[in-house]
């Protein structure tokens, strides 16, 4: 079976992230979003998540029984990472800071899905991921735009809203959508502007 989920995170990097989860964590348990103590209910092997609470479906608007699934849970980071980086492909829109143009300019999914792009389109696209390492690792992470060929922060480049860099990051594993309702108190308790990320393994 394969697995779904909404990556919700904030736009940018928050100050003392792990105190904030903690906020975060309290607020959902506090609601009964979430249960209380940590079970094996999410993807990643070496942690814990936590299972839904009683009234989960607050969050989400109808219920599909998704406690009947092993893989259920929230999963809480609170560490730098390019959020939700495995769903990125070349449509991932990616525009220069200088230029406004998008980076992946030209690529169609015929081509890239049939091998019939230019190795410049592929560099394009391969070249970003060393980036995403080395920002995730606190290192300088820059691209140079094909178009315009100036150097920029990775970070200044405009995104689509389906990858986030942030050091904070809240996983639902095969959650329904989330009510607006929701998520508009969900950004009130973070403090700052958010992204949902949706992705499938």
């Amino acid at each position: 079976m394969s697995d779904n989920y909404i990556t919700i995170s904030p736009i940018k990097e928050v100050e003392n992230p792990k105190e904030l989860s903690l906020k975060i964590l309290k607020w959902l348990q506090s609601n009964e979003i979430i249960e209380n103590v940590l079970s094996d209910c999410i993807m990643t092997m070496e942690h814990k998540g936590y299972k839904p609470g009683n009234k989960h479906i607050n969050a989400i608007g109808y219920d599909e029984n998704i406690l009947r699934l092993q893989v259920c849970g929230l999963e809480i980071k609170t560490e730098r990472e390019v959020f939700n980086a495995g769903a990125f492909t070349p449509f991932t829109k990616l525009e220069c800071p200088n230029c406004k143009k998008n980076r992946f300019e030209g690529i169609t999914p015929q081509d890239f899905y049939t091998e019939n792009c230019t190795q410049e389109q592929l560099n394009r696209f391969d070249t970003v991921f060393p980036e995403f390492g080395k920002w995730s690792n606190n290192q300088k992470a820059s691209l140079t735009c094909p178009h315009c060929s100036i150097t920029s922060n990775l970070t200044d480049y405009k995104t689509d809203n389906s990858i986030a860099f942030s050091n904070l990051g809240f996983t639902f594993w095969n959650w329904p959508d989330l009510k607006e309702e929701f998520l508009t108190a969900l950004k009130s308790e973070i403090g700052t502007d958010i992204v949902r990320m949706n992705g499938h393994l």
